[in-house]
């Protein structure tokens, strides 16, 4: 069992999270455990889509998976790559295409990450569209590109030989302590705010990172001024930790949650503002270890030093 499960057996979270590691692991079986876990902990528990639907569709329990993703997908309302997938190794080619459709056409109004379109693409055994929407994922520096040289779905591009080019890409010149795994926008429905959106963070130390150290997460969210100037945010910020921001011996993704709320009541000058990006660092001991922004051009036009510095509306520390 992982150790944060020892330290907190009941979060539905953490389960979760356990469920990837096993999933990334190749350890199926014990991710179907897990996950099952986690529907017992909180039923309606998942992030986006299901772990354990995926850990049934390597199984090849294909309806399992495809109630799990429906059920994600109704709950989100948003597609599911995952189900696209299933779809895709069942040979449903047509309903995978046009799941693959609606994921492109998303990405036109709220972030989808590259990646996901990625696996979608191998799935149906489109390799050059999958290294296209790899390369985007490159360019933009997502924030879960690290995790295709683990996940099941990209398997299929492992004996092409832009696939290790890519991994040589992704960690070069890096000898890093911590790694940025995810940067994923949600845009939230709120009747009383302009906008509200919430950014889901994961930062991964490397194994046998020992504990005592100073692990430091800072997230900066900017906006769109009306003359097309990106600037830091006067929207409300906050921070939490989705799991334990302490002990980070064990090589497992941590989580935090950013959130960004521009009220209706705020003033009419803050309201000329709107919603324009975001940088995440991630630190150890002060010495920054990865970052990611959307759009990627924010780290250009707010550079930061080798040193920790706190920008404005930065997140707190663990």
């Amino acid at each position: 069992m992982l150790e944060a499960e020892k330290l907190d057996p009941v979060s539905p979270i953490t389960s979760y999270v356990a469920t990837a590691a096993y999933l990334a692991n190749d350890e199926i079986d014990d991710a179907i455990s897990e996950g099952q876990r986690t529907l017992q902990l909180d039923p309606n528990y998942f992030y986006l889509d299901s772990d354990l639907a995926a850990a049934y569709r390597e199984k090849g329990n294909f309806a399992e998976a495809i109630s799990l993703y429906t059920k994600a997908q109704e709950a989100t309302h948003l597609p599911s790559s995952g189900l696209a997938i299933t779809y895709a190794r069942m040979g449903r080619e047509m309903e995978a295409r046009n799941i693959f459709a609606q994921l492109v056409q998303a990405r036109e109004k709220r972030y989808v990450s590259a990646p996901l379109i990625a696996a979608v693409s191998t799935a149906l055994g489109d390799k050059e569209e999958a290294f296209r929407w790899l390369e985007r994922a490159y360019e933009e520096h997502s924030g879960v590109l690290q995790w295709v040289a683990f996940l099941p779905e990209f398997r299929a591009l492992h004996s092409d030989a832009r696939f290790p080019h890519l991994l040589q890409r992704i960690n070069a010149s890096q000898d890093t302590i911590l790694k940025i795994t995810e940067t994923t926008l949600s845009e939230i429905t709120d009747p009383k705010a302009r906008s509200h959106f919430t950014l889901k963070v994961g930062v991964r130390p490397r194994p046998g990172t020992p504990n005592g150290h100073a692990v430091r997460v800072v997230v900066s969210f900017y906006d769109l001024t009306k003359d097309n100037k990106m600037m830091p945010t006067t929207a409300q910020v906050s921070y939490r930790w989705l799991t334990s921001a302490t002990g980070w011996a064990e090589a497992v993704p941590r989580f935090l949650e950013a959130t960004y709320v521009r009220p209706k009541t705020q003033t009419l000058s803050a309201g000329a503002r709107r919603y324009g990006g975001f940088i995440v660092r991630a630190y150890f001991d002060g010495q920054l270890q990865d970052s990611r922004a959307s759009p990627s051009e924010l780290l250009t036009l707010f550079p930061a030093g080798d040193q920790l510095t706190s920008p404005q509306n930065a997140s707190p520390g663990p």
